[in-house]
């Protein structure tokens, strides 16, 4: 079973979980902590998709890391490294909280600039999304420096670009096919 089957069906799991414990809301806040950690540490990723370190110190250090301020997340580890698959414990974070939004029907809209979005776009990009979408819009910032000028807007699969980046690349693709 691929890490995308198997990720989704741990994380429905976790819904469910959740649902039946009434503590939904709780396990989502300390999933999404857990996510931010794992993403932002490179060692930590190392050390959980490292073979060579078994399954029983891997969940050790984890649960030693989570004991205080996440203690639903023990029942995710706990299995995951009984069933040796810790090292998809990343992608089971991503997929639950893919999961949780469409269980509340919240849709998450990453906004990508090069500077600080200001009030007055954010407000304009929720009320565009409010007009396309249906549900919570909940907004996730990203900068990039790497845009320029202008923003990216990803939301459902769905990607929309306005940064002087994508025109530069366009551009610079109409000139070849020109010469």
């Amino acid at each position: 079973m691929d890490i995308e089957t198997s990720s989704k069906r741990y994380a429905k799991a976790l819904i469910a979980f959740g649902v039946e414990q009434s503590n939904l809301d709780i396990l989502f806040d300390e999933i999404s902590s857990l996510r931010k950690t794992l993403e932002d540490s490179e060692d930590l990723k190392s050390f959980i998709s490292n073979p060579t370190i078994s399954k029983d110190n891997k969940k050790k250090v984890l649960n030693e890391l989570i004991s205080d301020s996440m203690p639903n997340i023990s029942v995710i580890i706990n299995l995951l490294s009984q069933k040796n698959r810790l090292d998809i414990l990343l992608n089971v974070c991503q997929r639950f909280i893919n999961q949780y939004n469409a269980h509340k029907g919240i849709v998450e809209v990453t906004v990508t600039t090069p500077i600080e979005v200001s009030e007055d776009l954010e407000s304009i990009i929720r009320e565009y999304l409010k007009s396309i979408e249906d549900g919570k819009i909940k907004l996730v910032k990203k900068k990039d420096k790497s845009l320029i000028a202008g923003f990216t807007i990803d939301y459902n699969n769905t990607r929309l670009d306005a940064s002087v980046k994508k025109r530069l690349e366009k551009l610079k693709k109409q000139l070849k096919i020109i010469n």
